[in-house]
């Protein structure tokens, strides 16, 4: 390969390069634009009748369809065309032709109309089937619309994945999703397929090969570092994207969190997690979610509940903080979010409305509530709820006694999903404002006070 064809190649690779990075750019911009939000209204059909076949309709040639045009007639002249001899011609041979087609109408007349009436008949019947399955789509969007409405977990589902979906229609690029919507926390977990990171171009030049390598030509490669960072400004357009989406579609305010997982596929490593944010309400409307700035929009998913691969072309992936189910998950199912959430609607419906997340993490929180005055007096209360380990020891039973008394407060709950040892028992009848709720009273309160089940 001559020097002169290898700079040539060089220069297509460059701008094939060159091309594929302002497509990402053109992506980033559309990313963070607004999806289009899902309207009932707009989903529903109207049945615009056809034309009626030509062939439904017998009737005897027409003299208007076989008379000759006569041209352009000079003005004053109107009889002019009939002296023309051409024209003659032409009129003679248009009145045979029409004669001879009345002539085989009237003989074909009874198998032509009753053919005609056999195409009415079936177009009758294929418009009917037609204004019927409109009809009966419509019906069905007004029951969809209502299971929506009354929060049913399947209509949820469906009107969140048809706004994922709608969000995650870019051109050249589709970002599936799919949701599982949990009643229990009123949170939705979803599944986002990202992009690989094929999307990122590794070079953005390339030069003539200095040995005889393969092809003539070599590329000058990006630093890792760059991109790296185009990378993960795209999984943060197309994360808040799919976010803004879902609060956009939750017009019934069912959602109290959602747990998003960001997962890649690789022929390498196969399904990895890359990103996995568990957001409640308050964290996703306390700023805007599609912020102007690509960098703004990183930073918007860095304060966000949420961890954030460190090398996604390792991959190094995370584990996410909850994953969805076909059953009622079980206490250590719950991300973080969704069990801290959950606890804090049971005790405010118990009687402890004004509530003070000290601590939350992996096995549980640490609150201070204050009671309603009815229930539970209008004094401070420690609240412990905890879903690690299955057995409660004595110890954390005298930790959490130790809080009330640094609070200084009136009273103390201790509340797990699992049991108590039996010193723990004996631990907290040493105090007693200090009461203690095991697995089995606490979700007989959850299904009293809330109306669901805990799983486990």
């Amino acid at each position: 390969m001559t020097g002169r064809r290898r700079a040539m190649l060089a220069q297509q690779y460059t701008e094939v390069a060159e091309d594929a990075e302002r497509r990402l750019d053109e992506l980033l911009d559309l990313a963070a634009e607004p999806s289009p939000a899902v309207d009932f209204d707009a989903l529903r059909r109207e049945y615009v009748p056809r034309p009626l076949p030509p062939t439904a309709v017998s009737e005897p040639p027409r003299w208007t369809d076989y008379e000759p045009d006569p041209g352009q007639v000079p003005a004053g002249q109107p009889g002019r065309a009939l002296l023309d001899a051409t024209y003659q011609q032409r009129l003679m041979t248009a009145r045979l032709d029409h004669q001879r087609a009345l002539r085989q109408y009237r003989e074909q007349e009874r198998e032509l109309r009753d053919r005609a009436e056999g195409v009415r008949r079936e177009y009758e019947r294929e418009e009917q089937e037609r204004a019927n399955a409109v009809r009966g789509y419509n019906e069905r969007l007004v029951d969809y619309r209502r299971s929506y409405e009354l929060g049913e977990q399947v209509a949820v589902e469906s009107v969140l994945e048809r706004a994922l979906a709608a969000a995650g229609r870019l051109p050249g690029l589709d970002v599936p999703a799919r949701v599982v919507y949990r009643p229990l926390t009123r949170t939705a977990v979803v599944d986002l397929l990202l992009p690989g990171v094929g999307v990122v171009p590794p070079a953005l030049s390339f030069r003539v090969a200095s040995d005889d390598s393969e092809g003539g030509v070599e590329p000058i490669p990006r630093p890792r570092e760059e991109c790296v960072a185009r990378y993960l400004l795209l999984v943060a357009r197309v994360v808040l994207r799919a976010l803004d989406a879902v609060l956009a579609a939750d017009t019934e305010s069912h959602l109290d969190g959602v747990v998003l997982n960001g997962r890649v596929v690789t022929a390498e490593a196969g399904e990895s997690t890359l990103l996995t944010l568990d957001a409640r309400r308050a964290d996703l409307y306390a700023r805007t979610l599609l912020p102007a700035s690509h960098e703004d929009a990183l930073a918007r998913v860095r304060e966000l509940p949420c961890r954030l691969t460190t090398d996604p072309y390792g991959p190094a992936p995370v584990t996410p903080f909850a994953v969805g189910g076909a059953t009622a998950p079980v206490p250590e199912e719950l991300s973080p979010g969704e069990f801290a959430g959950l606890a804090a609607e049971l005790f405010a419906a118990m009687g402890l409305p004004d509530w003070d997340a000290r601590l939350v993490g992996r096995d549980g929180l640490l609150a201070v509530a204050y009671g309603d005055g009815g229930a539970f007096p209008d004094d401070p209360h420690i609240v412990c709820v905890a879903r690690r380990p299955a057995v409660v020891s004595a110890e954390a039973v005298r930790n959490v006694a130790e809080v009330m008394e640094e609070e200084s407060a009136e009273a103390a709950i201790w509340a797990t999903t699992g049991s108590f040892e039996p010193q723990a028992v004996l631990a907290a009848a040493e105090h007693r404002s200090l009461r203690l709720i095991d697995g089995g009273e606490l979700r007989a309160l959850i299904r009293e006070h809330l109306g669901v089940e805990l799983g486990g």
